[in-house]
């Protein structure tokens, strides 16, 4: 079945995605999006950020006509599935921020028709849906679960990995009714290798949220257990490595220093919007956000370090997105403290300079991109051994057991 698709933020990273992927799959998909300049750049061929096997897809879908996209949401009355999959934020005081979400159904309400399918996949706070569901109705007149069915779908890939993750991945489906549900699932399987699952709006809204929360607490946990082991001058990666091996009821994550992007800060937040009760999540929350803060107070030990180079600037590994990565708190912490502070970042155009290495006391490892995997190289652009270097993640294999829980000198580095 070829759809007609329309897509709220089609040119972000998470939308321009699953645009693609559509497209490809032979949907006409239409990406509508503010960021006019990206757009543009789209539509010239040129992918706006990373994402794996994207290029030779976008070329293609273009090509074929079956992909475009503009800022003009009268192309919303034309689809016959509305996708919108915007940026969710928390404002000042951890609160959801549901104004982007807010604008866009406004905007796209005088649009709407009767037969199409609204599918949100924005990650929002449970009872989101039921909200925009009497707003949608009171701006187009139009009932959901008679003219027009609204359904909460989200998103659930691995940011850089969408195109190779959403035909394999099971789709909770959040419809107010079975008809809503079987119409959207029809739709998901025209290109899902996996199978859906029927949920209500809110018990998809807590999936999703439920899904990030269980692994950032688990980050958090590994992060706990990292101070506990240095505290105690055990190695926190040989217990990790003996405790999961061929253990089938244990896999304890590695600890990092980096722990957040535009997900796993915010999403605890949204899971417990209104709930008095919120000492996990608010504990695991403190102990990630706390990490730069770790780092510091160990360099201070040290009172020749004042020149730090700080490695990986992007929230994940082997991408160019920084939202909310954790690098930059670490930046600023060390110079509110007079720390002077280089960034290296091959990822990043701006940061991709590797001779700002020369002459640091202190190496700190914050995002794990595969270019840094060489220790050797490292070393060798420092230039020194009387340098403190900084790996939480036990990353550089051949320090994983013999570093004081990350933390170890070059002159202890094997030759």
């Amino acid at each position: 079945m070829q759809t007609t698709v329309a897509v709220i933020g089609g040119g972000g990273h998470v939308g321009l995605g699953l645009s693609l992927l559509l497209a490809d799959t032979g949907h006409s998909v239409v990406g509508i999006d503010t960021n006019v300049a990206n757009n543009a750049r789209i539509m010239a061929g040129d992918m706006p950020f990373k994402e794996e096997g994207a290029a030779p897809v976008l070329k293609r879908v273009l090509e074929s006509g079956r992909f475009t996209i503009h800022d003009d949401h009268a192309a919303v009355s034309a689809a016959e599935v509305v996708i919108v999959i915007l940026g969710t934020p928390i404002d000042s005081n951890l609160n959801p921020d549901l104004k982007p979400l807010r604008q866009a159904m406004a905007t796209i309400a005088p649009f709407l028709r009767p037969g199409q399918i609204v599918m949100l996949r924005s990650t929002i706070a449970p009872g989101t849906t039921d909200t925009l569901r009497r707003m949608l109705e009171d701006l187009t007149g139009l009932t959901v679960g008679q003219d027009i069915d609204l359904v909460f779908a989200p998103e659930r890939v691995i940011q850089g990995k969408a195109l190779s993750e959403l035909p394999l991945l099971p789709q909770l489906i959040g419809a107010f009714d079975d008809a809503a549900y079987a119409r959207t699932e029809a739709f998901f399987l025209t290109f899902l290798r996996s199978r859906c699952f029927q949920l209500s709006p809110t018990e998809a809204e807590m999936g999703k949220l439920m899904t990030n929360m269980f692994r950032y607490v688990q980050f958090a946990l590994a992060n706990e257990f990292q101070m506990l082991a240095d505290m105690h001058g055990a190695n926190v990666f040989k217990i990790i490595d003996a405790c999961n091996h061929d253990y089938p009821r244990l896999r304890i994550p590695d600890p990092g220093p980096n722990v957040g992007g535009p997900c796993l800060f915010k999403d605890g937040w949204f899971l417990l919007e209104g709930v008095a009760f919120n000492e996990i999540i608010a504990t695991a929350f403190r102990i990630n956000e706390s990490m730069p803060a770790q780092i510091r107070q160990r360099l201070a030990k040290v009172p020749t370090i004042r020149r730090v180079a700080v490695l990986g600037m992007t929230f994940k590994a082997n991408s160019d997105d920084t939202r909310n990565s954790l690098s930059f708190k670490l930046c600023r912490i060390l110079e509110n403290t007079n720390y002077e502070v280089v960034r290296l970042d091959p990822m990043l155009s701006a940061h991709s300079d590797w001779q700002v290495l020369d002459q640091v006391d202190a190496v700190v490892l914050m995002t794990p991109h595969d270019c840094f995997a060489e220790l050797a190289t490292i070393r060798r652009h420092v230039g020194r051994d009387d340098v403190l270097y900084a790996d939480l993640w036990g990353f550089w294999r051949e320090m994983r057991y013999c570093s004081a829980n990350g933390y170890f000198w070059g002159h202890d580095i094997p030759h």
